[in-house]
């Protein structure tokens, strides 16, 4: 694999938490001007050093490696696979934007529901990549936003594991239709937001409720679906220990990632 790869740039590793990570990069960059940084990492990287490097091309997030990493990385740098994986969490501009550290001891949770995304929604603290982010060797556009909120009722009070049975039954359908406006065939993961009404509690501006990822010829279309269950439009009401849907207008958004939100609408 080297030595194929010598051929396309210089490649520089980087392992989670490997205490002199921009150094080594900076050394590669420094004699290279076609270098490519894999991360293999379990969660979020600074990576402004990284970036302030004007010889490097490109940042390849692969997540933790294993046996068959060596071909899929090839398969990525050489175009014979084209990427569609996205960012299961933020990747802050400093740590500090984060808002939170580890701390010893019990953990009171006192952030609640503002966490990763979430929080920098709420903060307005602009990442330096979003939660959902992802690139690919295509393009994609979004239309024909569709969301119908159906049942509005308290749903079957029977207790089932997890809670009241009616907690799980699909009450809404949100739709979209994902084209591949690019030159080679790709898949796009589309992803679905939602915001309550102010009926609600503090809740977050938005919050992930699905994700489907589709698969497109250059020049295709494809519709996806997101079926929307109660519980997806609750919040947990402490005082009364019940599951509560708000009433009023919800907002819905489906976009590539949490920030690049296309289409919106209400329901």
């Amino acid at each position: 694999m080297s030595l194929n790869l010598q051929r396309l740039a210089h490649v520089a590793f980087i392992a989670d938490r490997f205490p002199h990570s921009n150094q080594l990069v900076q050394a590669v960059a420094g004699v290279n001007n076609n270098t490519i940084v894999v991360v293999n990492s379990v969660g979020p990287v600074i990576l402004e050093t990284i970036l302030e490097q004007p010889n490097v091309q490109a940042i390849v997030w692969a997540g933790i490696a294993g046996q068959e990493s060596g071909n899929g990385l090839v398969d990525i740098l050489y175009g014979s696979t084209v990427p569609s994986g996205k960012l299961p969490y933020t990747i802050a501009k400093q740590t500090s934007d984060y808002g939170t550290s580890v701390q010893p001891g019990n953990d009171s949770y006192p952030e609640g529901l503002y966490i990763d995304y979430r929080h920098f929604d709420n903060a307005g603290i602009a990442p330096r990549y979003e939660f959902g982010y992802g690139l690919s060797y295509t393009t994609f556009a979004y239309s024909t936003l569709s969301a119908t909120y159906t049942d509005k009722s308290a749903g079957n009070q029977t207790l089932a594991p997890g809670g009241i049975s009616g907690l799980f039954d699909t009450v809404a359908t949100v739709t979209a239709v994902i084209t591949n406006n690019g030159t080679v065939a790709g898949a796009e993961v589309a992803q679905l937001y939602i915001g309550y009404p102010s009926s609600a509690p503090a809740t977050p501006i938005r919050q992930l409720r699905g994700f489907q990822k589709i698969s497109l010829a250059p020049g295709a279309s494809g519709t996806v679906t997101f079926d929307v269950r109660r519980k997806d439009l609750s919040y947990w009401d402490v005082p009364t220990q019940t599951w509560i849907t708000p009433t009023g207008l919800f907002n819905v958004w489906v976009g590539s990632s949490s920030r690049d939100l296309r289409l919106g609408g209400t329901m």
